[in-house]
């Protein structure tokens, strides 16, 4: 799209509870349903996905909404999918070994271990993917034995558990408290922007974790978000992303539930990832639209054959988008995803 709406609406932020808002942009569970699984390629898990979406939603409309106050962008009904939806919406084949925010958080901990000994602490990871994160921080900096982490994903959980770590497939709004807290560290790594309940979320983690705990949250960047969507890229649809969070809306929430955000980072990333993350992005865009080149291209089998028409045809739609490229890679502020770290207020 070239630009958003801007309409005025009222309806409560998830996490300031302003009611002054703007509608970016809506979407309905045709365009939604096309945007994670092409019907020309898969059309009855096209509808079944279309359908499922429009229970979540209640409805076929769902709009994009930039708060006022905080300027959180929320979808509105702000409800996040669940496992039918991701069992539709997604074929999962690996997990990445190495994120920015893994190394970050290392960073973080090794910088506190110069001021105490971390080897007593418990650490909580939700949504630990095949504990890639847990690799880079036992058990030289955590016991195994200290960490608990959640993942819905057999093979996630397997993974984990043939590590020594405890993984169990729960919500961690469910996971058992006591009063005092038993988490020294808890972390979220590109998680928080697909859940709804926020207050519930927040009240649970501070119940979770112990006085001066540690809380490290990683999500994609809002202003990375924004330039794609206006510059061709891929829109950042629900019910997958229901939430884009920002440092204001971090401090707002953080404050409502006793918690200090201390730092937080954007991404610094170099131009080679932002290039082809870009032509990526635009690539896939480009193939929700029927009768496209890139929309022809993912119907072709066998999956050998597709990969060198996918590249060429990334090159090509990366030729047509050369300026909003150059101002991509000139912006230090467009890196991917973004970082905070929080730390809890005592009572």
């Amino acid at each position: 799209m070239e630009q958003y709406a801007l309409e005025p609406v009222k309806v409560a932020c998830p996490v300031c509870r302003s009611l002054e808002g703007l509608r970016l942009y809506s979407v309905d569970s045709e365009q939604a349903s096309q945007h994670f699984v092409l019907r020309e390629v898969s059309p009855d898990r096209h509808r079944l996905l279309r359908e499922h979406i429009e229970v979540l939603w209640g409805k076929a409309i769902c709009d994009i909404v930039r708060c006022a106050g905080c300027k959180f962008c929320f979808a509105n009904p702000f409800v996040a999918g669940d496992a039918r939806f991701y069992s539709l919406a997604y074929e999962r084949t690996g997990y990445p070994p190495w994120k920015w925010e893994y190394q970050r958080t290392r960073q973080a901990l090794l910088e506190l271990n110069g001021r105490q000994s971390l080897r007593p602490a418990r650490l909580l990871e939700v949504g630990a993917g095949n504990g890639a994160f847990i690799r880079q921080v036992t058990p030289d900096l955590i016991r195994k034995d200290h960490v608990l982490c959640t993942e819905f994903s057999d093979f996630g959980r397997n993974a984990i558990a043939n590590l020594g770590v405890q993984c169990v497939p729960q919500d961690v709004r469910e996971l058992s408290a006591d009063g005092d807290g038993r988490f020294d560290f808890i972390c979220m790594f590109q998680v928080l922007e697909h859940l709804d309940r926020l207050d519930d979320l927040f009240d649970h983690l501070s119940s979770l974790a112990t006085d001066a705990a540690h809380l490290f949250v990683a999500v994609p960047n809002g202003g990375r978000i924004e330039f794609n969507e206006l510059n061709g890229s891929l829109l950042d649809l629900p019910p997958n992303h229901v939430g884009r969070w920002n440092r204001q809306s971090f401090e707002v929430m953080a404050h409502r539930h006793g918690w200090q955000v201390v730092e937080h980072e954007v991404q610094p990333e170099g131009p080679t990832a932002k290039v082809k993350r870009f032509a990526f992005y635009r690539y896939g865009n480009k193939s929700q639209s029927p009768n496209t080149l890139a929309n022809r291209i993912e119907q072709v089998p066998p999956k050998l054959l597709r990969r060198p028409l996918q590249a060429l045809a990334v090159g090509w739609y990366l030729l047509g988008a050369v300026p909003p490229l150059i101002s991509l890679l000139r912006n230090p502020e467009l890196g991917e995803a973004q970082w905070a770290h929080m730390v809890k207020s005592p009572a």
